[in-house]
């Protein structure tokens, strides 16, 4: 790879790990389509592998703000969408998933803005964690349905539980892709190549995450799903 294609990937891997430490999510949501236009080989599994190491660091700032109990759905639903995509992963190609889970997103979005309240309980977190697990096994990108689950929680927990769902996920979907022969040495080699900007967007988003207010993380969280959602669909609508 030329080095200023893989300077590239530095810099957009650095920018979403500093989302992710602010918002709880959105390294791979910001990431992935860059990363492709960049070159292909950097998704999925390497930035599955990147989204599994990052939510460790952000989970040990934020534990205790960890609401246990969300586990206890969290984990179940993240497995059985796993589990799900491990199943169907052949049945579309990526670009496809990407788009069916784009629309799928701007609805819930949509739904959002129009006054239908998601609050972060038992069978919210539960549909948000399989929905999690599902796409981020299919495209790399599991953030957005945990993040509208938990649109209306505070920061702090958003972050805590949202990277204590993901270290497990990132750990079956890895598991399930490489039951289904996906994973190469390659893909964790590359992935250690990206890690110093990982590390680096996630000391700067610890200097700059506290100042952002409540409301304006809701804010922040239904836009960088809409986001994601759109440039997914007029990436693969114009590729």
């Amino acid at each position: 790879m030329e080095t200023e294609f893989f300077l590239l990937a530095l810099l957009v891997v650095l920018i979403g790990s500093f989302i992710q430490g602010v918002l709880g999510y959105g390294v791979t949501l910001f990431s992935a389509p860059l990363l492709f236009l960049i070159n292909p080989v950097w998704v999925p599994v390497p930035l599955i592998i990147i989204g599994g190491v990052l939510p460790l660091l952000v989970y040990w700032s934020h534990r205790k703000s960890l609401e246990k109990r969300d586990l206890l759905f969290a984990y179940p639903g993240s497995l059985l969408g796993v589990l799900l995509a491990a199943t169907i992963v052949g049945m579309l190609s990526q670009s496809a998933w990407q788009m069916l889970f784009s629309v799928m997103i701007l609805l819930a979005v949509l739904l959002s803005l129009c006054g239908f309240s998601f609050q972060p309980r038992g069978g919210v977190i539960f549909l948000g964690s399989w929905g999690s697990g599902l796409m981020g096994t299919l495209t790399s990108v599991g953030g957005p349905p945990l993040g509208l689950a938990y649109q209306n929680a505070r920061p702090d927990r958003v972050r805590a539980s949202l990277s204590a769902i993901f270290i497990p996920t990132s750990v079956f979907s890895l598991l399930a892709l490489y039951a289904a022969g996906r994973v190469r040495l390659d893909d964790w080699l590359l992935a250690i190549s990206l890690f110093p900007a990982v590390i680096l967007g996630f000391y700067l988003s610890r200097r700059w995450g506290n100042r952002v207010s409540p409301a304006l993380f809701r804010h922040l969280v239904l836009g960088m799903a809409t986001l994601s959602a759109g440039y997914s669909l007029i990436f693969n609508l114009i590729r």
